[in-house]
């Protein structure tokens, strides 16, 4: 039964609307157009290997809805893009480049792009780690204690709305190396908004539980370390997802300012020197990044907290 589901699955796809957007977008592709281009060859690539994963998926439950419309909207921004720059050649050589061209730096500049990958995310990761150990940790302590509670949370409310890049040129003016400013923009940017969300955690935790350790005669570290804490678990991470997104792009605007390496200076290189295929390049390398980290965090998301319902 199920193989026949598969198999009706498959025909579907194979014959579905995405199906006909791939092969519009395959045929403008191979067309003779109005402007010079890059070989197509890794363009083509990208494009097969996306409609691969959707028949894929479908074949194997079904595709949601959402994923449809992603996909589509995929392949219509893809067709619009093909044919206003290097079939029609409707907008501007220097500013939109044709995607053969965008998706060509892919394989000649991938060094320097892995290298710039790999450095924003050495630096993410140790930001990260700070703001959430540190923002989670006294976030704890602040929220049990009522005094504690009342002092610091409206300081955090006027100074989590600030944006951390504000920060960005005094750290580097005052830190020693681009690297540490870049974990403190990260820090200062992730602690805040973890602090004031492990606050409310707390405050709006059942009392019933709380009121049940206190009977059992559970002091206060093992109250706030062995009974909150692992409570308050499903919460921060389901928070994750939109901190380290939102703290992903701090860091690329960071490294934008003064950054010898990193996706943000990637950008800001060539940008300085008006090559827009490769800040295009780059542009579309960190949204990939940050949709690979948001699948990676739901992963885990839904490893630790088995009970979380969608």
């Amino acid at each position: 039964m199920s193989v026949n589901r598969t198999g009706f699955n498959l025909i579907k796809s194979l014959f579905s609307f995405t199906t006909l957007l791939f092969a519009a977008l395959m045929v403008l592709v191979f067309i003779p157009g109005k402007r010079e281009s890059e070989s197509p060859f890794v363009f083509v690539a990208v494009s097969s290997a996306i409609w691969l994963v959707f028949i894929w998926l479908n074949s194997r439950n079904g595709t949601r809805q959402h994923i449809k419309d992603i996909t589509y909207g995929i392949f219509i921004l893809l067709i619009i893009w093909e044919l206003s720059t290097r079939v029609l050649n409707l907008l501007t050589q220097a500013l939109f480049p044709t995607p053969e061209s965008v998706f060509q730096v892919f394989i000649n500049d991938y060094k320097l792009m892995w290298t710039g990958l790999f450095s924003s995310l050495y630096l993410l990761f140790v930001g990260f780690s700070i703001a959430l150990i540190l923002g989670n940790l006294l976030g704890l302590f602040v929220g049990w204690n009522d005094r504690l509670r009342k002092d610091f949370y409206p300081i955090a409310k006027v100074l989590c709305p600030i944006p951390p890049t504000i920060y960005t040129p005094y750290l580097i003016a005052i830190l020693p190396t681009f690297g540490s400013a870049s974990i403190a923009v990260v820090a200062f940017g992730l602690f805040w908004p973890t602090f004031m969300t492990m606050i409310n955690l707390v405050g709006s935790m059942d009392r019933r539980i709380i009121d049940s350790a206190k009977a059992m005669g559970v002091g206060t570290p093992a109250m706030l370390l062995k009974v909150i804490l692992p409570y308050q678990i499903p919460g921060i991470i389901s928070g994750f997802r939109v901190m380290f997104s939102a703290t992903f792009m701090v860091l690329v605007m960071a490294e934008m300012i003064g950054a010898q390496s990193g996706l943000g200076f990637f950008i800001k290189k060539f940008s300085d020197y008006a090559d827009y295929t490769r800040v295009a390049a780059g542009i579309i390398f960190i949204g990939i990044v940050i949709t690979v980290l948001n699948v990676l965090i739901t992963l885990v998301e839904k490893k630790c907290v088995k009970w979380k319902t969608n």
